[in-house]
């Protein structure tokens, strides 16, 4: 509500406008009166109202010498209405000049007056809102002249508007809203974002902040001095601690803090922001998801590399063969490299997006369609988020064991089609270098899994029906040509002519030569 001082030498004028008015319709509350300018001059500076209201005529200090001296003097923002019983125009001009809101004469009209205090709230209004604006500009770019290190842009009045003398430690603090980002974020839900942060801290220190600097992604950035800290013993751990608590409750996310190094100097501030940014990196070092503070990881030393290729292709051989403990195994085996080296945050979501597009890459060999995997999207947008360690596995749990599923739906809807397949490419390149092993990875199928499909399917083993291809394939080329034993045995897909020879004796109760011979006899 605002304030206002009434000013009349006479009581029950007072009271009657105290009466008349509905001062809360009016967006008014009165705060003091007075029954003479001297008495209301002291009012008025000690309580600041938004404003007065005041008769011309008083002892001592009349109403017009009254709103000079404040005007002119003590250059109050003050707002002025006068009173009077006289219509007299040379006081309206007058008022005019000192910028006098209204001129109402004697007796009041409770319309008239309520209209204008209704207009002047919505002045008052326009003009805090104004004020607001422009002081939050002078504010934010002097907030990141600070951090940005720019000090010699700072002014006096900046930095008497923040109260900079009181501080005598600060600490540069960034707030990350664990959050998957699939579409870009409205500007208002960042807004709001902002507004729960700064209010959280206010609630929990009764201290103003001074600006939130948004980062990327959503990380907000702000100073937490040792104002922010009378509460909580001055220990920043305990007071982000609570912070962190207090957000996660209000925002139903979970929340990562970072923590720049205690400078105590405001020109130092660039100092901790600098740290901070730094902290950003050692996110994924407690699974805990405690607050990172600069101070205590500067020495650690983060690692920018990839893992280990038998580690992606031990889990997708698992995935194939749908192994869910062999997964789940891997899994671990793969996040506990994550933590035992110490890997950056980026380092670690380009190697999930690699085991994530082998997946993908799996799904689209089987002519699936990797959209049918309703746990895909938190990976794909993996890296225009922010996850804790524990969400990112979960996350990638929770792809891995649904792709191994659909992987395995893919394979028996595919199966019979892709067994007849296989037939028909082994019936065409029996006579190379092939194997049950090589044939399956050709067909990203799983060789067991071949193995067993093809003698339900077929009646007989791999390695049977390839023996019997290449035995009848060498008994037609020793029927129709002279090439030699051993040059046969190479044709149809032997690298070995004894062994040629043996296969062939086994599946025929003669030898290769003993069977053109008895060709010879019987022609």
């Amino acid at each position: 509500m605002n304030k206002v001082v009434l000013v009349d030498d006479e009581h029950f004028v007072r009271k009657g406008i105290l009466a008349l008015v509905d001062w809360q319709e009016c967006g008014f509350e009165v705060s003091a009166e007075a029954s003479n300018g001297e008495d209301a001059l002291e009012i008025i500076e000690r309580t600041k109202p938004d404003l007065v209201i005041t008769d011309i005529r008083m002892p001592v200090l009349d109403g017009l010498e009254l709103i000079r001296h404040l005007v002119e003097d003590k250059q109050f923002p003050t707002k002025f209405i006068i009173l009077s019983g006289y219509n007299d125009f040379k006081y309206a001009q007058k008022a005019v000049r000192y910028g006098v809101v209204d001129f109402i004469l004697k007796p009041l009209d409770k319309e008239e007056i309520e209209i204008v205090l209704k207009q002047l709230t919505k002045t008052l209004d326009e003009e805090r809102k104004v004020k607001e604006y422009r002081q939050n500009i002078i504010v934010t770019n002097l907030f990141e002249d600070l951090v940005s290190g720019n000090i010699e842009h700072v002014q006096q009045e900046q930095t008497d508007l923040l109260c900079l003398d009181s501080v005598n430690q600060m600490n540069y603090l960034i707030a990350e809203i664990n959050e998957i980002i699939s579409n870009p974020i409205e500007r208002t839900r960042i807004e709001s974002y902002k507004t729960m942060i700064g209010d959280a801290i206010c609630d929990l220190t009764k201290a103003e902040i001074w600006a939130i600097r948004e980062h990327e992604l959503l990380r907000f950035g702000l100073a937490i001095t040792d104002n922010h800290l009378a509460s909580f013993d001055h220990n920043i751990l305990v007071f982000v601690s609570s912070l962190q608590k207090k957000l996660q409750h209000e925002l139903d996310k979970s929340l990562t803090i970072y923590i720049g190094q205690t400078v105590n100097k405001v020109n130092e501030l660039h100092v901790s922001f600098e740290s901070a940014i730094k902290s950003l990196q050692y996110k994924y070092m407690n699974v805990s998801n405690q607050p990172i503070i600069f101070d205590k990881v500067k020495d650690l030393s983060i690692t920018h590399m990839d893992i280990d290729d038998h580690l992606y292709t031990s889990l997708m051989e698992s995935i194939e063969e749908k192994d869910k403990k062999n997964i789940q195994e891997k899994i671990d085996l793969i996040f506990s490299e994550f933590q035992v080296h110490l890997f950056a945050p980026g380092s670690i979501k380009a190697s999930i997006t690699r085991c994530v597009n082998k997946i993908i890459k799996t799904i689209r060999s089987m002519e699936g369609n990797e959209q049918q995997l309703t746990t895909l999207t938190p990976m794909l947008h993996l890296h225009n988020s922010s996850v804790t360690f524990i969400e990112l596995k979960e996350y990638f749990s929770e792809l891995v064991l649904e792709a191994c599923e659909y992987i395995c739906s893919l394979r028996k809807k595919n199966g019979k089609g892709d067994i007849y397949k296989i037939k028909a490419y082994i019936e065409e390149h029996f006579n190379e270098n092939i194997s049950l092993k090589s044939i399956a990875s050709a067909f990203y199928m799983n060789p067991v899994y071949m193995g067993q499909l093809f003698k339900k399917t077929f009646g007989v083993y791999f390695k049977e029906f390839i023996l019997q291809l290449r035995i009848d394939e060498s008994k037609k080329l020793l029927r129709q040509t002279t090439l030699r034993v051993y040059e046969i045995a190479e044709k149809v897909g032997f690298r070995n002519s004894d062994y040629f020879v043996t296969q062939f004796e086994k599946q025929e109760s003669m030898t290769p030569t003993e069977y053109r011979k008895s060709l010879e006899r019987n022609g």
